[in-house]
This record gives C-alpha cells, structure tokens and sequence, in this order.
C-alpha cells in the first residue's frame, strides 16, 4: 500500500440533512438502472444520465416520462452539456464521445499520449467549449475496476480536450482511479476527485497558479464519486467502496 492510504481524521460536517432523501421526489423509478451522472438542460426541461445498459436516457422535468434518448454503444458514465445543445459523455468502454441534438454520436478521443482510455469516467464543459474528463484507469476496464483498487497503484489520469484542435492533453498522471470533475464557477480551477483515496484535489487552469495542484479536501467520511457545483458549493455522493450504496452528500465551500 502506498503511504497515502493512512488516512486522517474523517472531516467533520457543520450540517448533515440525515432525512433529505426521504424527502425527495424520485423520478424515473425502475426505468434508470445504473444512472451515474446527471446533466440538466434547464431550457429543455430535460434530465440526462447514462445507464449501465448502456443507454443514455432523459427525464421531463417536471413531469417525470423517461425517454430512450441513444444508446452510445458502450456505458455511459459522465454526462455534461455542451453550449450548442449536444451532450459530451464519458463512456467506460468507448472513451469521450458527443452527442449532437439529432442524437448522432461522435468520437472525440479514445486515448492520450499513445494510452488508450480504459475506464473514460467524468467529464466537465468549461465556458469556452474546452473539455475537461477524467480516465479513471488505463490498465483496467469498468467491470475490473476494483482490482484497479486492490492493486492500490496510480493509473488514472486528467486530461482536456479541445474541439477546435482535436487535440487531447494529459493535466495530470498517477492518480488513484481518478473520477469526477467539476469546473469552478469563475473558470480558473478544476476538482477531481481520486475514489478510493477519499479526496479530492484543485488544478488551476489559468491564473498565476496555473498547472499547480493543491488540495482541495481529504479525509471524506465515505467515497466520492461524480462531483458538481450547485452554484453554492461541491456536492458528490458518498459510498460505501464494497457495498456500491450511496447515502448522502458532501459540500465544501470555495469557488
């Protein structure tokens, strides 16, 4: 084991809603199996997410009609919109796609720096269209994803990809089956989060501390996953890593 896995203390919550699940509306019930990420086109009225049947469905909101929106061919994981109306997502097992509004579904990139991605998991569109996406490993695919963790070895990577060029870049190397990835409110930063290390980390992306990585927070009292800013703070869901249940959500202030 590598010494970042002797963890501190578990940070400690200001607030913790143990009820909130209880009172929320559940939408889509029995027609979502598997949904990973969430992706809300608020002028649509639509709630998108892939499922592990490798659909990518939507929800009308409010309403609540699930639709078959395309199946990519793969397993969608992370799903985010882009500014034309398309959807950028990270499939597992065929690496960062778009889909446009007609439901075409293109390639992007399957791999960075001569690495095919294995296990393509989160994703984020900046403002200016740039993508930012995380390929959790490139030595294990999803259905192997925990030996990833038993082998408690870094193969996972950050990485952008810009649709002017077609160029992918790696930000960074040797993180610890790295998942979700949200964009900061003023642009400047990105958070990932490493799963199995309970953390998650900041990487400036313009700025004087630009290319520099700092942490953003550790110690999570459960395993995070994909991560998003509700314009308030960071939310991911927190699980426990061998039972797969998911039972809350953690904030951390910050832009």
């Amino acid at each position: 084991m590598p010494p970042e896995y002797t963890y501190g203390p578990i940070v400690s919550a200001p607030q913790h809603e143990a009820l909130a699940l209880q009172a929320s509306e559940r939408v889509g019930e029995g027609r979502l199996p598997g949904p990973e990420d969430l992706a809300y086109d608020r002028a649509g009225g639509w709630l998108y997410t892939g499922c592990a049947d490798g659909w990518v469905r939507r929800v009308s909101v409010p309403g609540g009609d699930v639709e078959d929106w395309v199946r990519t061919g793969g397993h969608p994981l992370g799903v985010a919109l882009a500014a034309d109306g398309g959807l950028v997502v990270a499939d597992a097992d065929i690496g960062l796609l778009k889909v446009s509004p007609d439901r075409t579904v293109e390639l992007l990139t399957n791999a960075a720096e001569g690495l095919k991605l294995a296990l393509t998991d989160g994703v984020d569109v900046a403002a200016d269209g740039t993508i930012y996406f995380t390929d959790a490993s490139y030595k294990y695919n999803l259905h192997n994803h925990m030996t990833d963790i038993l082998e408690a070895r870094p193969h996972g990577r950050l990485m952008r990809f810009d649709p002017a060029t077609g160029r992918t870049a790696v930000l960074a190397r040797d993180l610890y089956l790295a998942n979700g990835v949200a964009i900061s409110p003023d642009q400047s930063s990105l958070i990932y989060c490493e799963t199995p290390m309970r953390r998650c980390s900041r990487h400036h992306i313009r700025g004087d501390k630009s290319c520099s990585v700092e942490k953003f927070i550790d110690n999570l009292p459960g395993f995070p996953d994909n991560i998003r800013y509700d314009g308030n703070g960071l939310h991911c869901p927190r699980g426990e890593l061998f039972s797969g249940t998911y039972c809350s959500s953690t904030r951390s202030s910050g832009s």
